[in-house]
Order: structure tokens, then sequence, then C-alpha cells
């Protein structure tokens, strides 16, 4: 969700709003706030209800590949600082927009970590959805 931080105003320009979920603890979810600097609404899901009902995928093998490797070395390598692994760091995350009558418009599961979809194609949706 860090990578929409930049496009809030657009995104609530266009009536909408991110909601961050997480099954983390109330401790590890302020952390996160405080470290990204989100104003995104943030819920927890203790018992992964979301993550379930929306297929939401668990693989220990995807989430350290090299590839995520590498994209924490780059992180660290702006000044990021390593925290150790906090959770359960095999479950992935996905990105969705569900429009106002409760239609998923948009369902995106994260193959790793780094997969998430472009901010600009969630605009595109949407554009789409406001059309």
């Amino acid at each position: 969700m860090v990578q929409l931080l930049p496009f809030k105003t657009e995104i609530e320009a266009r009536d909408s709003q991110v909601t961050v979920i997480s099954f983390g603890t109330p401790a590890l979810a302020h952390n996160w706030i405080e470290e990204t600097r989100s104003s995104f609404q943030f819920l927890i899901d203790r018992e992964r209800n979301a993550y379930q009902a929306f297929g939401l995928e668990s693989s220990l093998i995807r989430s350290w590949s090299p590839k995520t490797w590498f994209a924490y070395a780059r992180l660290m390598a702006k000044g990021w600082k390593w925290r150790g692994i906090l959770g359960d760091s095999a479950q992935l995350g996905g990105d969705f927009i569900i429009d106002q009558q409760g239609t998923i418009r948009m369902a995106y599961r994260s193959n790793d970590p780094t997969d998430r979809p472009k901010p600009e194609e969630i605009i595109r949706v949407l554009d789409e959805i406001e059309a």
C-alpha cells in the first residue's frame, strides 16, 4: 500500500478510499503506520477472514525468493532499517477494488511480496467505475 501513498489525493478525488487489512497485532500496525506515515484506513483481521475470503495465498518459497531479498537489499541501501521477521512472513497480500454495490471490480493477488499492481492501473480501474 505504500506505493499508493503519493496517489491518495487522486484516489480520494474519485470518491474512493484505500483500506489496509493486516493480520498483525495492534502494536505492529501502529509501527507500520508510523514508519510509512500512512493515513489510509487500517483494519486488523487476526483470524484472516478477509485473506481467506479473497483467496490470498501463503507461500514461504515465494515470500523469500531471491527477488524478495534483492528488493529488501535495495530498500536497506536507501536507508530502510531491517526489523527482522515479524508475524507470518509467508502470507501473501493482494489489492482489490470493490464498488459501492459490493462487486469486485479488480482482484490482484500478489505472487510474492514485491508483486503489486501499478498505481496507474488502480487509478484507471477507478476511472472506469466512475465513467
